[in-house]
């Protein structure tokens, strides 16, 4: 396989083991430098079909009873034994290697802190008294608490299964042949374990590891956490759903959840009424994320920058004089040849699932930072796009330090806040004391209606009062027709 000379920006591989053998061999493929936004979920891990996951599943399960019993234990006091033993088994600091989570710019991340931690134990204190037995009451949790994310569902499962994550990566290392090295490692609770694992060579001079983790316990939001999921579930029970207290029945109705207090009151009234809670996380799909459609673009980015180098070569001249015009007339070309590349040539199609979804919006923008990154570095300028681990808007910055800055956002017509954004970018126009242009690129997968008539209105009122307004350009992101089926 090719290496790829991509410098560690936003993505690096870090071993010369073919993605389709890791996907054969059911191994999350993770970019390095960078978290992807998925989480290892604990309801996937009895139906998965690696053994030291389903091990994993008794071991995360007895840790969480014996959690429950030291709280019920504990009858609430924070000075007894088994309340300042439970503390310690609810702290999960993000164990870094993974390359999962929110990590904004890195890999590593925070965890729980004590202020989780302290409400975590309170809430379950009470839903223990309440006699409710199931250790998923944990996972329930993150439908009500304020601040439970899923990063932290994900730091529960690496600390309580931290050695079945480890034999699950001594086996598939073996199998894929990778060359490791030993690592100590000790965890907020004391636990301490050496093994061996490949070095990640992205992250700043640490000496991280590369945590393994397979594709069929991962999901874009864990269960307990996605109230959609949860929604459609009771939506699609209607027994359970005619059962429910009818002080929460109404929430059911709703697109999103208005008031996470409001579910936490219902909930902890009863022990039946947790009881309905956990009957609607078990009825949950048991899905793991579709890797192959990719409706979040997770992934569909990462082969894009050999891709574009290899199959579209796009010559840039160097600026004999690197200053803000000409740096912003390498910018617009790098945008043309974008916009070519995907009215002319067969990125349209990365906009879309397999079946014709258009994926997520930051999708769209990591394809650009890609093509950006690619013709930036082909081209040896003097520019670099930078972005928020290729979400939001792309930052080119001036290697000699120029004053002045370029940005480029991308948005797609189906974005409800199309207008919105735009008229912030004014703002940041109004308050730019440097040199500072924008462009505003608008990839039309459906749903535009009367969207760039209003963006035009507010460019030429910009224009009118200022004399100067971020350039709004139109692509054209439609499924096309592939010659063989284009009629004559």
């Amino acid at each position: 396989m090719k290496k790829s000379s991509v410098k560690p920006h936003l993505f690096s591989r870090h071993f010369n083991v073919p993605p389709a053998l890791m996907t054969k061999a059911g191994v999350f493929d993770p970019s390095l430098n960078v978290d992807t936004l998925l989480f290892p979920d604990p309801m996937l891990l009895e139906t998965s079909s690696h053994p030291e996951m389903q091990h994993a599943k008794v071991i995360f399960d007895e840790h969480f009873e014996k959690v429950r019993r030291l709280l019920l234990h504990s009858n609430g006091d924070k000075a007894h034994i088994a309340w300042r033993s439970a503390y310690r088994m609810l702290l999960f600091p993000e164990i870094p290697g993974t390359c999962l989570g929110y990590g904004a710019n890195s890999i590593s991340g925070s965890g729980a802190g004590p202020k989780m931690t302290n409400q975590i134990m309170i809430t379950g204190h009470q839903i223990a008294k309440l006699g409710i037995d199931d250790p998923d009451l944990f996972m329930a949790m993150g439908l009500f608490e304020e601040d439970f994310g899923p990063d932290l569902i994900g730091d529960m499962f690496t600390n309580v299964c931290f050695k079945n994550i480890i034999a699950f990566n001594q086996r598939v290392y073996g199998e894929l042949s990778v060359a490791t090295k030993s690592y100590s490692i000790t965890l907020k609770s004391g636990a301490a374990f050496s093994a061996s694992f490949a070095q990640n060579p992205t992250a700043n001079g640490h000496d991280v590891p590369i945590i393994l983790l397979p594709l069929d316990i991962l999901r874009a939001l864990p269960v307990a956490i996605d109230w959609r999921g949860v929604q459609a579930v009771s939506e699609e029970n209607k027994a359970f759903r005619d059962s429910l207290n009818g002080s929460v029945a109404s929430l059911w109705s709703r697109k999103s959840l208005e008031s996470k207090g409001q579910l936490k009151t219902w909930a902890l009234s009863s022990s039946g009424s947790f009881a309905d809670l956990l009957d609607l996380i078990h009825g949950m799909d048991g899905k793991a994320y579709d890797f192959a459609g990719d409706k979040l673009g997770e992934l569909v980015w990462r082969d894009l920058y050999d891709r574009v180098i290899r199959d579209y070569p796009f010559s840039i001249a160097r600026p004999k004089k690197l200053d803000h015009n000409s740096a912003l007339d390498v910018v617009d070309k790098i945008i043309e040849q974008f916009r070519h590349l995907v009215e002319d040539r067969d990125l349209w199609k990365d906009l879309y699932t397999d079946d014709g979804t258009p994926r997520l919006e930051k999708a769209a923008q990591r394809l650009f930072y890609m093509v950006a990154l690619s013709y930036c570095e082909a081209n040896n300028l003097d520019i670099t796009p930078e972005a928020e681990t290729g979400r939001g808007p792309v930052d080119f910055k001036f290697s000699n330090s120029l004053d002045g800055r370029i940005l480029v956002e991308i948005k797609l017509s189906k974005n409800g806040q199309l207008v919105t954004g735009y008229t912030k970018q004014l703002d940041i126009y109004n308050a730019a004391e440097k040199s500072f242009d924008s462009r505003y690129l608008v990839i039309n997968v459906g749903s535009m209606g009367k969207k760039m008539q209003s963006l035009t209105a507010a460019r030429d009122k910009q224009i009118a009062a200022t004399g100067n307004a971020p350039k709004v350009i139109e692509i054209n992101g439609a499924p096309r027709l592939s010659a063989s089926k284009v009629k004559s």
